[in-house]
């Protein structure tokens, strides 16, 4: 995933002290945990895990269910020096980092399937599996609580037991990468916690230093390589509303045509109407990218 034209220096190579990571059992919400240590004086950055979460959140404030040993839920507390209107490619900057990190420990072999990202963020299969997703909070005025959640072994059960459609997994029948990395989940989870922890430190600190310039930074580049969205018939529901809801007819139908220079998705409307930039929705993609 890394891109030679626009490397990304990792801690090692910058001299960076590790993050610190604060490994917890179960916890209501890995984002809310993180924002206590923050008012208790903790300075960023850091990162805290959990292996169970019992209140997890996702984006457009959907649950995520973290059940205990089978996924991963990590979040990062970041500090920027930037304005807060130069910060648009976080988010998507974060969906790197989690590319990066299972690149590193879980990597794909000869005929193994593609790990990209759904637009802004969500970890997919490209068979359209949901392996992750990615939550990005403001703390004041300068601090992010970047939360990533990951399903390690599956199949991934809902709290009544029955299978939930669209989920992917690493470990497990019909895992996405059931032979690499370490065979134990344990150290499993653990490496993949260092890998994500020290990617999004990178990521942002590349962002950070162009000041948010996603083009200067090299993200724009390496995000168009690994997002699974372009080229596709998609809709785009505001705010994530359901599909089939009184305000349907606000949803946004095209081809998604690429990612603009503030991270915004570009749609070549379906009605003819010509390209239009989308800065929140959710995304459904409808017919598989084009050749």
């Amino acid at each position: 995933m890394d891109d030679p034209a626009h490397p990304v220096p990792s801690a090692a190579a910058t001299g960076a002290p590790a993050v610190r990571i604060h490994r917890l059992g179960a916890v209501a919400s890995t984002q809310d945990e993180a924002a206590a240590l923050l008012r208790g004086g903790k300075a960023p950055p850091f990162a805290l895990t959990a292996r169970r979460q019992t209140v997890g959140r996702g984006r457009l404030g959907r649950a995520f269910s973290s059940p205990d040993g089978a996924s991963l839920a990590l979040t990062f507390v970041h500090r920027s020096g930037l304005d807060p209107a130069r910060r648009g490619w976080f988010p998507l900057a974060a969906g790197l980092a989690a590319l990066s990190a299972l690149d590193r420990v879980v990597p794909g072999g000869d005929g193994a399937e593609r790990i990209g990202l759904k637009w802004p963020n969500d970890v997919h299969a490209a068979d359209g599996r949901k392996l992750g997703g990615i939550l990005v909070e403001a703390r004041g005025a300068d601090d992010l609580l970047l939360g990533i959640g990951l399903n390690l072994r599956g199949p991934v059960l809902d709290p009544e037991g029955a299978p939930v459609p669209g989920a992917a997994w690493l470990r497990g029948p019909g895992g996405l990468r059931p032979d690499a990395g370490p065979s134990d989940d344990a150290r499993l989870r653990e490496a993949l916690e260092e890998a994500l922890a020290a990617a999004l430190r990178e990521e942002l600190g590349a962002l950070e230093s162009a000041g948010g310039d996603g083009e200067a930074a090299g993200t724009r580049r390496r995000y168009t390589m690994t997002c699974l969205t372009l080229g596709r018939v998609v809709r785009v529901d505001p705010l994530g509303e359901a599909a089939g809801s009184a305000d349907a007819e606000r949803a946004l139908h095209g081809t998604a045509q690429g990612v603009d220079g503030r991270g915004r998705l570009v749609l070549d409307r379906a009605d003819g109407r010509g390209e239009i930039a989308v800065d929140v929705g959710d995304v459904r993609h409808l017919r598989p990218a084009a050749p």
